[in-house]
């Protein structure tokens, strides 16, 4: 596992009316601040991919749908590959620095719900892309899908 990256299964607390799960506390260990929330969509074919913060840390978990997310330490050397989906609810914590990119492995659209620690900076946002075809990156799956 790449250094910094955490992933835990959620307790799923379900009754005859429905389930609820907790997706973020604060008194969790791996809790480390609030910056916002929002939800992300990919739909089935494309690939959401290649990018990495220098400060954030994203907390990703699927509301909807299958995604398939990608890990690629700074390194380029070592790649961890993740399944989550709303059947089995997760976390995925994503340190800063750590290369990501996701897609939805189902045939609805996926919908994953971040709550990154810091707040989107639209003048100059802590997200730096890369190609999906970028030869330093080690993971072929994505070389020709489409997405960025």
């Amino acid at each position: 596992m790449i250094k910094g990256v955490f992933f835990k299964e959620l307790l799923l607390h379900k009754d005859e009316r429905g389930a609820l799960f907790e997706i973020l506390r604060s008194d969790w260990k791996k809790f480390k601040k609030f910056g916002q929330a929002y939800i992300t969509v990919c739909k089935p074919g494309w690939v959401k991919g290649w990018h990495y913060h220098k400060i954030q840390t994203d907390n990703f978990c699927v509301v909807k749908g299958k995604a398939k997310v990608v890990l690629v330490d700074s390194s380029k050397k070592v790649v961890n590959e993740f399944e989550l989906t709303d059947k089995k609810p997760s976390i995925l914590v994503i340190p800063p620095k750590v290369i990501h990119g996701f897609e939805s492995i189902s045939k609805v659209e996926c919908w994953i719900m971040n709550i990154p620690t810091e707040l989107y900076n639209y003048k100059k946002p802590d997200e730096y892309r890369i190609k999906l075809d970028d030869p330093a990156i080690p993971y072929k799956p994505w070389k020709n899908k489409k997405g960025w």
